[in-house]
């Protein structure tokens, strides 16, 4: 495959499309064929998916009879493959692009965390269950499908190139037309015209699965509702021989029928099948119908789109005496095959940029994460990475981009950004638990509502309510200013907790409650979409409910404070994930300066907390560094209002979740991951790691003075055995853990923990 091949047609096509030669007819369509005095034959190739690589293996076989193609017709994945065909691709060109597909990345819609701005990082962090549900005055909405459609289109621009609108299919070097279902009146739509990535997207469009996509005001789903092998098309255009290649899913035996899930997919089959019987009874005596043994690949298995390939080789080879009649001599295949020969371009330099924007945000902050001026150079990583930008701003369904020529030879780049249609408000969930088997566990149960663009720039309220071990209600209001960088936010804070604490004996010191509300003011700069610095001032009002260890030192059980004053957080994180991350850095450092009043005293305090980490991959293996030093000093030594945790699985393995408690902590881990397993291709992607961790760690323990203020741990060593794995609604952990304790003692704990970052 020649370099460039991914804008080369790009340049070629906008040319020929300047031609406007008329809407061609069938004679058109076989005008080649008539003039060489051979039949007009149509290549049909029906849907199914990951089974589609069966269409390539009789690709090639037909370039190796020679044997002519004058027109592509398909339906979904035979859509792709026949577009890309049509193109002017051969069968070793669509293998290499079949190869470098990545049709995993063609199933999340949502861009990868280290693309995302850092306030969108946070909020996929705290409410990783992304059910994306609509909220507005009308009710409750759902998005149309579970995918947008955005990822696959980034594919399949990558794929085939920045093509601008077709006057007519008829125009490529071969004829084509892509099958699409209306999904209001249930009627087949053949495209012919316009943009290639579109026809070819909306054919592939499964329905309830990927959202429908709008081209010439139809709403337009998977062609294969209603024809999933679209013989009457090529049919209707005149072709005189037809080669149909059927991929359709067969049917499901009893024993494969476990669930709703297999019964509907055998419906489904069902109503295909039978149009697909009914396409079939079109052919006649002189056409081809090749149907490849594809039993064990599924519709979604891409993993194994190889072996589909070898499917296709191997029907096409078995047919090889009845394709032998479609062959022709070599001069006439090479004047044929002549179509196919392109040569490298010179890049594209954009002369001008068109932004439809339907959106309530402003152009000028589309047009500043898009990064593309006129008079730069249109290269499929500027264009990806400049709609990733804007797509991670996490309001738009669907944002595409067009590249056409205009009448005086400039080159026009038009992106269009439509705003998700069931918003402006959002609700998303967080799951949480962790347990160690021995009377300690932790749950919650988290929504999160986000009403977003409430001006130009981006404003939103945000909100989320907690239920389970911890409470809380939090609120906020953020407000960016302008395109400056800079923003406000404002914030309450309500939250009870309550905290088993333990010694380093093991022995249980009862329970900790704490009851706070706080209220932060503040203002701060976005550095960029992975830094940001802000400085605040907090109020916070709360009060502690002490075990009686503790409340028999102090001669109470409660302790109401008062604590004011200035804060400064200062974040970098480029990490690619929270749960599992494989590459990128997280700092995340907080200073508070705080007037605090407790027990009749009043002193001034500073707080710091201060956590990298750090992760990176060789293939299978990733090492993984975290860091934590968090400190509380007051006027007085023996004042500590402020307390920190420590313990638990990936904290100190071996000890409960937070049953080490104190002013000062310092600790360390080092984790080293394998990954086991991949979901190479399905709707999310869930690897399976297995772990071990070594963990350095202590803690100084003092509780308002109760200790004595000068009561600190030893350094303590830890370590974990577990398996990981990274679930689309959130992390899963199952591990066994021991620490040291004490002198000459360990601690142990089996651990199993869900939704919850370490």
């Amino acid at each position: 495959m020649k370099t460039g091949l991914a804008i080369q047609l790009g340049l070629l096509l906008p040319v020929i499309a300047l031609l406007y030669s008329p809407a061609a007819t069938a004679a058109d369509i076989c005008q080649q064929a008539r003039q060489q005095q051979r039949p007009c034959v149509a290549l049909v190739l029906g849907g199914g998916g990951a089974r589609g690589g069966a269409h390539l293996g009789v690709i090639e076989q037909l370039e190796r009879q020679q044997i002519p193609i004058d027109l592509v017709v398909g339906t979904s994945i035979g859509a792709f493959i026949g577009g890309l065909y049509a193109s002017g691709h051969s069968a070793s060109e669509i293998a290499a692009r079949l190869e470098n597909t990545p049709w995993a990345d063609g199933f999340r819609d949502r861009v990868y965390r280290d693309e995302m701005p850092l306030r969108r990082k946070h909020k996929s962090d705290d409410l990783p269950v992304n059910l994306d549900l609509g909220v507005s005055e009308e009710g409750v909405r759902l998005p149309k499908g579970i995918l947008s459609g955005q990822a696959l289109a980034e594919i399949l621009n990558g794929t085939f190139g920045p093509f601008a609108n077709l006057k007519h299919f008829d125009d490529l070097p071969v004829p084509f037309r892509a099958v699409a279902t209306d999904l209001l009146t249930q009627e087949e739509v053949i495209l012919s015209d316009g943009s290639l990535v579109q026809a070819v997207q909306a054919s592939m469009s499964l329905p309830g699965v990927v959202r429908p996509l709008e081209l010439n005001g139809k709403l337009l789903v998977d062609g294969g509702v209603v024809n999933n092998l679209p013989i009457s098309v090529a049919r209707q255009l005149g072709v005189d021989r037809i080669i149909a290649v059927s991929i359709d899913s067969p049917l499901l035996r009893r024993e494969q029928m476990e669930s709703a899930f297999s019964v509907t997919e055998q419906l489904t089959s069902f109503l295909v099948r039978a149009g697909v019987q009914q396409q079939m009874q079109l052919l006649t005596e002189r056409d081809l119908l090749l149907q490849p043994d594809l039993v064990n690949i599924s519709m979604l298995d891409f993993g194994n789109i190889a072996q589909a390939v070898q499917s296709g080789r191997q029907s096409a080879i078995r047919f090889v005496q009845a394709l032998a009649d479609f062959s022709q001599p070599q001069k006439v295949y090479r004047e044929w095959f002549s179509r196919f020969e392109h040569t490298d371009a010179a890049a594209v330099k954009i002369d001008n940029i068109a932004l439809q924007n339907d959106s309530r945000l402003s152009d000028e902050l589309l047009l500043a994460r898009l990064e593309l001026q006129p008079g730069d150079f249109y290269t499929e990583r500027s264009i990806r990475r400049g709609l990733r930008q804007m797509y991670g701003l996490d309001t738009f369904e669907r944002i595409t981009q067009q590249l056409t020529v205009d009448d005086n030879g400039e080159t026009l780049l038009t992106v269009r950004a439509e705003e998700k249609s069931w918003g402006p408000g959002y609700m998303n969930f967080r799951l949480m638990f962790e347990d160690d088997f021995r009377n300690n566990h932790q749950y919650q149960l988290a929504a999160g509502y986000t009403r977003s663009n409430l001006s130009p720039w981006g404003a939103e309220w945000h909100s989320e309510l907690a239920l389970g071990s911890n409470k809380y209600l939090h609120t906020e209001l953020y407000w960016p200013l302008a395109d400056s960088g800079f923003y406000t936010e404002a914030s309450y804070h309500h939250r009870r907790d309550t905290q088993s604490l333990q010694d380093t004996q093991a022995l249980s010191a009862g329970e900790l409650k704490n009851t706070e509300n706080s209220l932060l003011l503040s203002t701060g700069w976005n550095i960029s979409d992975h830094a940001r610095l802000q400085l605040g001032w907090t109020l916070r009002d709360g009060k502690y409910l002490l075990p009686s260890l503790y409340a028999s030192q102090i001669g109470t059980d409660t302790v109401s404070y008062q604590r004011n004053g200035p804060e400064v957080q200062f974040i970098w994180d480029t990490l690619n994930s929270r749960s599992f991350p494989t590459r990128g850095i997280r700092l995340a450092s907080n200073y508070r300066f705080l007037n605090d009043d407790a027990l009749g005293t009043a002193v001034s305090s500073k707080s710091s907390s201060t956590e990298v980490l750090a992760a990176k991959t060789w293939q299978q293996h990733t090492l993984r560094t975290r860091w934590r030093f968090d400190h509380y000093n007051a006027d007085e030594d023996s004042f500590a209002l402020e307390q920190f945790n420590l313990g638990g699985f990936l904290n100190l393995s071996g000890y409960p979740a937070d049953s080490l408690f104190g002013s000062q902590i310092q600790f360390g881990s080092l984790v080293y991951l394998y990954r086991l397993t991949e979901q190479k291709i399905s709707f999310f992607n869930a690897p399976l790691y297995f772990g071990t961790s070594l963990e350095r760690g202590r803690v100084r323990k003092d509780l308002f003075g109760a200790s004595g203020g000068a009561d600190a741990t030893n350094w303590l060593w830890a370590g974990s055995v577990f398996l990981g794995w990274d679930t689309p609604l959130g992390p899963l952990y199952f591990g066994v853990g021991m620490a040291e304790q004490g002198e000459s003692d360990y601690s142990d704990a089996v651990y199993l923990s869900f939704g919850k970052h370490y």
